[in-house]
């Protein structure tokens, strides 16, 4: 059997408050049939599940330097792990971004042979929080950039032209997030965010 350890923080299905409920440490344990992945808490062992519980990995996309990468693995019977390279604070943490970015790559090379279809790997958000997203940007669009517009062109009002700069430029990077984070399906042999 053996063993890889790795100091990252998780989040065992959907738990909040991360910094003050984490736990801490990530397991990959090749043993045959009974490969697995664990996970602990300050008391030992909390969790563990075989390669052959894993139903779906998920790896929203990240567009900014300082955003945390996190990656939600979905077993069977609806439960989940999702693991971070946070750091207890909640924030990214630069020295922990290389152990996830080497957890990432191992636990690929574990299920990139995986039956096909047996292991569903996603980036991005889900569709229906893609959707709440997008209506909420069509609806801040219309207050914030289509209104102001409205009121220069039709009543002459220069005023607006303040809140039509402002509100188009707190929106662009909402709506590029969006389009990053467009839920996708990928190649487990290049997950997102490695090199080619």
């Amino acid at each position: 059997m053996a063993l890889m350890a790795y100091d990252l923080y998780y989040l065992v299905n959907g738990e909040r408050l991360f910094w003050r409920s984490a736990g801490h440490g990530v397991s990959l344990i090749d043993a045959g049939r009974d490969s697995a992945i664990a996970w602990r808490d300050k008391d030992g062992e909390a969790g563990r599940q075989l390669w052959t519980n894993i139903v779906a990995v998920n790896i929203p996309d990240t567009d900014s330097k300082d955003a945390v990468d996190k990656c939600r693995i979905d077993f069977r019977g609806g439960r989940f792990l999702v693991v971070t390279d946070a750091g207890l604070n909640g924030k990214a943490d630069r020295f922990r971004a290389p152990v996830y970015h080497d957890f990432i790559r191992a636990l690929h090379e574990r299920l990139e042979d995986a039956p096909e279809g047996s292991i569903r790997f996603t980036a991005g958000v889900s569709q229906r929080y893609r959707n709440a997203m997008l209506a909420l940007g069509v609806l801040a669009v219309l207050l914030f950039v289509v209104t102001p517009a409205v009121l220069v062109v039709d009543f002459h009002e220069w005023r607006a032209l303040g809140p039509l700069t402002a509100g188009a430029t707190f929106i662009w990077p909402f709506w590029k997030k969006i389009g990053t984070n467009r839920p996708h399906d990928y190649d487990p042999h290049h997950p997102p965010g490695e090199p080619d």
